[in-house]
C-alpha cells in the first residue's frame, strides 16, 4: 500500500511539460528511422537518430524536476 501510494505520488509530480515534449521527440525519432529503414533511405533514418538526444535530455530533465519535489516533499513532512 505504502509503495502504490509513492508510486502514485511519483507519477504525479513528473513535470509534464517536459515529459511530452520528450515523449513526442522519441516518437519522431522511432517513427524516422523506422521510414528511413523502410524506404531504404539512410539519410532519413540517421537524421531522425538527431531527435534521440533531445528526447534524452528532456527526460532526464522531467526526472530531475521530479526529484526535486520529492525531496521538498520529504523536508516538509520530516
Amino acid at each position: 500500500m505504502v509503495a502504490l501510494r509513492s508510486l502514485a505520488r511519483r507519477a504525479a509530480a513528473v513535470d509534464r511539460r517536459v515529459l511530452v515534449p520528450g515523449v513526442v521527440a522519441l516518437v519522431v525519432a522511432v517513427v524516422g528511422v523506422a521510414y528511413g529503414i523502410v524506404a531504404d533511405d539512410v539519410v532519413t533514418a540517421l537524421g531522425a537518430l538527431l531527435f534521440v538526444p533531445s528526447a534524452a535530455l528532456l527526460f532526464g530533465i522531467a526526472l530531475r524536476r521530479n526529484r526535486g519535489v520529492e525531496t521538498r516533499e520529504r523536508r516538509r513532512i520530516g
